[in-house]
């Protein structure tokens, strides 16, 4: 785990992923998929295997042409979906209290990063879903700032929302550090604007941020 694009000492803010970076539940990923495709099966008229099966294939597609992976919205919005369906399926069927419990860990964590950095989230699930996910961890007065996919109607891996949560924190791209689990989708496009990046394999590595930038209890 290593920070990429900027100096340590230029860091003011850290965006935060929400989904396999401050948490880890299989069972409430696979939940979050599956209650979505079943909405877009209700959507287009077919079959709930039918449009799983017609997502896996979107997935391959890219995967076959050499292209990175993008996130479900994306793919949601090439099946046929429209936005505001996408953010509102989300916010009928997603409550995280119901999945995920406090981790006071975590939440020593970012009360040792918040006393140094600004701290944001910024999520591909709508807003609303964001911020119960973090009351839910036990961690939502540690940020300044959840910006989710109503709020720019774009989802990571574009570039529009990493430029939404800078500006709304008022800081340029070069003080501004995205962490996140997947390469492609949380940290490349970050890296592209001169953002710094950090990439976590799980929240294991997120307890060890810290010690990154010379923290200590």
């Amino acid at each position: 785990m290593k920070l990429l694009g900027i100096e340590l000492s230029a860091v003011k803010a850290l965006i935060f992923d929400m989904d396999g970076t401050l948490y880890e539940n299989p069972d409430y990923y696979r939940f979050q998929e599956n209650s979505q495709v079943e909405r877009l099966a209700g959507f287009l008229g077919i079959s709930a295997k039918e449009a799983a099966e017609r997502l896996g294939a979107a997935r391959q597609a890219r995967r076959s042409a050499g292209l990175p992976p993008t996130s479900m919205a994306n793919h949601f919005l090439a099946l046929g979906a429209d936005m505001p369906s996408v953010i509102r399926w989300r916010e009928e069927a997603l409550t995280p209290g119901e999945w995920l419990t406090p981790d006071p860990r975590l939440d020593t964590t970012l009360g040792l990063l918040a006393g140094r950095f600004r701290l944001a989230l910024l999520t591909n699930n709508p807003r609303s879903v964001g911020l119960a996910s973090l009351q839910a961890l036990g961690v939502a007065p540690r940020f300044e700032q959840v910006i989710g996919l109503d709020d720019t109607a774009k989802s990571k891996p574009s570039i529009e929302p990493f430029e939404i949560v800078c500006r709304s924190l008022r800081l340029p791209f070069g003080v501004c550090v995205s962490i996140g689990d997947r390469r492609d989708v949380d940290i490349e496009p970050a890296l592209r604007l001169g953002m710094g990046g950090i990439l976590v394999r799980s929240v294991r590595e997120v307890y060890e941020l810290p010690a990154l930038f010379g923290l200590s209890v």
